[in-house]
């Protein structure tokens, strides 16, 4: 019997390999175009997740600046892909954060208000080294990714493709009458695909602001645009009630150099820290000495408390600095002689008058850390050095010559209890009138507040220690009439030094139906710690005036 051929066999092995290509030609596909669309999606992802950390990390370095304490933040340096069973995927992207050079920024024209600080601030320009730290993606797919970086409080994206960088932040350089500098420092540079902890440590930081003044312009060393500029200052022109002077006119990028010229004649506040990330960050050191308490007059016997301040270029506080001080007169003392200031960068000196003086004189303190404070030439106008002249008056003696001033005597009825109140009279022994037409109490405003005839006596009690700053009050003018006026409200400070005294309220009462005893009562003078004192002084109708000073301990 014969049999005819069977050619099924064949069939199903050409399905095979038919359907073997197909799968193959599938997975090529889906490995071709699928795998890559998702893990473009993945890089993409990974690269606004940077951003959002860079963020974070540019919010920390001002955070840092203002707390004095570091404040970490993670960055995740490179992503992995979604695990596949059958597709391929290419290694873990990676990226690398690292500082780089940033150029500076640099203060022009900045002269400071306080004589002592100008010395330092005098209008010459100030230039600061700033680094920036910046994030570079390595991905497989997503090659448009940006560079991000971080400089002068902005963060921002670069593109290779040619298109500008844009901000992603705002700037914190000027807000209003504020310029806030922060300089970066230190070497920082980690690649890979993990994540990592970034922790920005404060070099140089305090909340002080320095008032300056001047045709003051800030150059900073940028890579974005003017245009970009003027789009992040358009808030601080001054059409806008901003300090910019010309708008748009006065914020320009020429090669790689931002300038902002501010409005002229006003007063700015400054504030400048300095922040490391990494390793070889630099510390700064002293630049300038200056006072920040220290009055000018003193009574024979008296003391007087002297505050003094070393700083770096950032105006900030340098502990650990010795201060050698030297005082220009005879019988007069200055301790210590050597003092080293503290965690505060301040040193805190007590000049002590001689015990009495024939007439008043003035006598030179001089401080300084780093040139002979004992030096024939020294003026105190050096950064390094300072210079206090203090007049010291007798017990019994005015700044007032003839007249009626030569007849008032000064008279302590009672010592200065624990709450620090004190009573005094200041009598006229001459025959003819000594009218007191304004009373004032340190280096506040005056009011025209007693009209006194022949032989008053004027009482002033209850001086205190307790309450809280004031603002500087407007004097007002009161007769003695034999009510109770209350004049609230009265400062008797500069209003730089608001924290430190405080004249709350005091009345004037007249006892009596004549004008032979008038009391002031409830003065309220409050010290922040150690000795403090203050002066009382008496206008007088003739045109002289006499000081009394008294001592709180």
């Amino acid at each position: 019997m014969t049999f005819g051929g069977d050619d099924r066999a064949v069939a199903v092995q050409i399905g095979a390999v038919i359907l073997l290509g197909f799968l193959v030609v599938s997975l090529s596909l889906y490995q071709a175009t699928v795998v890559p669309d998702e893990n473009g999606r993945v890089e993409f992802q990974h690269s606004q997740q940077v951003q959002e950390s860079l963020q974070d990390l540019r919010n920390g370095i001002l955070r840092t600046v203002s707390a004095g304490r570091t404040s970490p933040t993670t960055v995740p340096l490179g992503t992995r892909y979604p695990t596949r069973v059958v597709a391929v995927n290419p290694p873990p992207s990676s990226g690398r954060l690292a500082t780089e050079a940033g150029g500076n920024v640099t203060l022009v024209n900045a002269k400071a208000i306080d004589d002592e600080t100008a010395d330092y601030w005098n209008g010459s320009d100030q230039e600061y080294d700033t680094r920036r730290l910046s994030y570079q993606p390595n991905y497989n797919v997503y090659q448009s990714a940006p560079r991000t970086t971080y400089a002068n409080s902005v963060l921002y994206n670069e593109f290779d493709n040619g298109n500008n960088a844009s901000a992603l932040t705002d700037q914190r350089l000027l807000e209003g009458n504020l310029i806030y500098v922060v300089t970066l420092d230190g070497s920082y540079g980690q690649s890979g695909t993990r994540a990592v902890s970034v922790s920005p440590t404060p070099v140089s930081a305090s909340d002080r602001t320095v008032a300056v003044e001047g045709d003051i312009s800030i150059n900073v060393t940028t890579e974005l645009t003017e245009g970009e500029w003027e789009r992040l200052l358009e808030d601080q022109y001054e059409s806008n009630g901003g300090r910019i002077e010309g708008n748009a006119g006065g914020v320009t990028v020429t090669g790689d150099t931002l300038t902002v010229d501010l409005v002229p004649g006003k007063t700015y506040r400054l504030r400048m820290a300095k922040v490391g990330v990494g390793t070889d960050v630099t510390d700064t050191s002293e630049q300038y000495l200056t006072i920040v308490d220290g009055a000018d007059s003193v009574t024979a016997g008296g003391t007087r408390r002297i505050v003094l301040e070393v700083r770096d270029s950032y105006n900030n506080p340098v502990s650990g600095v010795t201060v050698e001080a030297a005082v220009d007169g005879a019988n007069a003392e200055i301790n210590p002689m050597n003092g080293t200031s503290d965690g505060q960068g301040r040193i805190v000196y007590e000049y002590s008058a001689p015990d009495s003086v024939s007439s008043a004189r003035t006598d030179s303190i001089n401080f300084t850390f780093n040139t002979p404070v004992g030096r024939p030439d020294f003026s105190g106008g050096e950064p390094e050095s300072a210079r206090l002249d203090v007049t010291v008056v007798s017990l019994r003696g005015g700044n007032g010559e003839g007249g009626a001033s030569n007849q008032l005597e000064f008279e302590t009825l009672e010592e200065a209890d624990n709450n620090g109140r004190l009573r005094f009279r200041v009598r006229n022994t001459g025959a003819a009138d000594a009218t007191v037409t304004r009373f004032s109490v340190s280096d506040g405003p005056t009011s025209d507040i007693l009209q006194l005839g022949n032989n008053p006596e004027l009482e002033i009690t209850q001086i205190s220690t307790n309450g809280e700053a004031n603002a500087r009050g407007e004097g007002n003018s009161y007769e003695t009439n034999g009510e109770i006026f209350d004049l609230s409200n009265q400062a008797i400070i500069d209003p730089d030094e608001l924290a430190r005294v405080k004249l709350e309220a005091f009345q004037i009462e007249q006892r009596g139906n004549s004008n032979d005893d008038v009391n002031l009562s409830g003065l309220q003078y409050t010290p922040v710690s150690g000795d403090s004192d203050i002066t009382v002084t008496l206008y007088l109708s003739d045109g002289s005036s006499k000081d009394f000073y008294f001592e709180f301990r």
